[in-house]
Order: structure tokens, then C-alpha cells, then sequence
């Protein structure tokens, strides 16, 4: 996916959350913006994903704010918050089937994300969500394929989000598929980290295995051999969140991508809405 001229501010607006949550003062807030639009000028065509240019401009944010991690008590924040809302959510979400309740726990784990919205009202966003619609569900594309399978490899987004996950881990090892989950190799933005599966217990359900890669999204050509090894020799990929869409989006291999649009352009190019959920199978 290439990023579209609406990207733009959001990207900017990415910045200065991140100097914001860190209470840095407006000379500081001033600095990131102008040093993200002096690095987004650059560029005379957007002719790369959103996630390439966040990743830059993130880096930024570090330089500025001196740590490697400015989003970390924010995600501290939000696993916990997950974790104590996870059983109230199980309870309200419906399904006909196992499968597909926790497939909708999973969506409604990736509205979790302050990264992009700047607020961190989880409960309140999480129930007010719970009763929505998918407006793409190729479930039956995906149970096709499960039956099949003996392989599932899910790359997670967010802390916090990675907890909404877990039921569906849960699900597919009772199908008597083994489960591997993918997390970043290093801090960036709220995206959950070994560190986040760890404290989750995310671990101790399945294999869990980091990209070694700091990039925002998943740049194949940035991650692990063991991270491609699972990627391409996994029988189902499911893939969380915009910006893994964002850099996945043309990768070469079926995919399952769940997440919710936030966003038009990610609405547009998924065939979605904003604000509702989405499972899209990519051949």
C-alpha cells in the first residue's frame, strides 16, 4: 500500500503524541513537528507505505525524547487494562462458533491504539464497539483454510491489543494446530514487544517469536530468518492492525488481515469503513 496526501498529518500528528505522552513542552512539540514536515518535503511522491515513513519520523521522537521507548508506560497501561477487561469482553461478544468469537475478540482488541488517536480510553472505546458488525468477514475463507492446516503464524500489533488475541490462540491449539505469534524485535510505538508477551502470558499459551526488527508495520526485508521461515512456511498467515496491512498488503503469500479501519485510506484500500471491522483474505 502507498500512502495517500491524508497521511500526511497524521503522521506529523504521530510525532507529537509521542512528545506529548512524554511531557516534553511545547519546544519540543514545536521540534518534532517541524522535522517531520521537513522530512515528509522531501519525499516528491508518497510512493511508500504509511509505516516507512512513520518508522522515520518515530525515530525522531527517540532522538528528541532520549529513549528508545517513549510509548513503554503507556503499554504498560494498556495490558493491564486488557487483561482486566478480557473476561467481560469474552462474556459479551457472540458467535456461532467458537472460532468466530474469538476472531471478533481479536478485532476488537486492535481498536486499542493511542499511538494514533492520542486518548487512552480503552474500556469505554472496547464496549462501545463489542456489538459492531464486520464490514468485510471472509470467515468462511478462513475456516476453509484452517481445516486444512496444521500451521497458524499470527503477527500482533499493539500491547494490550496482544491480550484480545489470546482467545483465538486458545481456539486454533484446540484445533490441533500449532500456534506461533510474532511480536517486534525492538520498541516502536505501542507494538507489543517480547517484553508485552511476556507479561500477557502470551507465552505460555504458544511459541512466541520477535521480527528483530524495529520497523514500524513488518518489512520483510528488516526481519529474522526465523520470523520468514514462519511467515512463508506457515499453511495460514493472519496479520493484525493497519500498519502490518500497510507493509504486507503486497507481500507474496496469502494472508488473512484482521484488524479495524481507523482511518479512510486504510478503509479505501480494504474495501472497509471507518471505525468497523475487517477480515480480508489477500491471495
Amino acid at each position: 500500500m502507498r500512502a495517500y496526501p491524508a497521511c500526511v498529518p497524521c503522521l506529523v500528528n504521530q510525532g507529537l503524541n509521542a512528545v506529548r505522552r512524554l511531557n516534553l513542552g511545547p519546544e519540543k512539540e514545536k521540534e518534532i513537528a517541524l522535522r517531520a514536515v521537513k522530512f515528509l518535503s522531501q519525499f516528491d511522491a508518497l510512493d511508500r507505505s504509511p509505516a516507512y515513513y512513520a518508522y522515520f519520523i518515530q525515530r525522531i521522537v527517540k532522538e528528541i525524547a532520549g529513549t528508545e521507548d517513549p510509548f513503554r508506560e503507556q503499554k504498560e497501561i494498556a495490558n493491564r487494562k486488557a487483561l482486566e477487561l478480557l473476561p467481560k469482553v469474552e462474556k459479551m461478544v457472540s458467535g456461532d462458533e467458537d472460532l468466530e468469537k474469538a476472531v471478533r475478540i481479536s478485532a476488537l482488541g486492535n481498536y486499542i491504539d493511542f499511538a494514533i488517536r492520542g486518548e487512552l480510553e480503552i474500556e469505554k472505546d472496547i464496549m462501545a464497539l463489542a456489538g459492531e458488525s464486520f464490514v468485510v468477514w471472509d470467515y468462511e475463507r478462513l475456516k476453509e483454510k484452517l481445516q486444512k492446516a496444521k500451521s497458524v503464524f499470527i503477527i500482533g500489533d499493539n500491547a494490550g491489543e496482544i491480550v484480545f488475541d489470546k482467545p483465538l490462540v486458545r481456539v486454533l491449539k484446540e484445533m490441533g494446530i500449532e500456534v506461533v505469534y510474532g511480536v517486534k524485535g525492538k520498541p516502536i510505538l505501542n507494538d507489543a514487544t517480547l517484553e508485552d508477551a511476556e507479561k500477557v502470558s502470551m507465552t505460555k499459551l504458544c511459541k512466541v517469536i520477535d521480527n528483530g526488527s524495529d520497523k514500524v508495520g513488518t518489512w520483510l526485508e528488516d526481519c529474522s530468518k526465523e520470523f520468514l521461515d514462519h511467515f512463508y512456511r506457515s499453511d495460514v498467515v493472519i496479520s493484525k492492525g493497519q500498519a502490518n496491512f500497510e507493509t504486507l498488503s503486497s507481500a507474496d503469500r496469502d494472508i488473512f488481515f484482521l484488524l479495524v479501519a481507523k482511518c479512510d485510506p486504510i478503509a479505501k484500500e480494504t474495501g472497509g469503513e471507518v471505525r468497523r471491522f475487517i477480515l480480508r483474505f489477500k491471495e
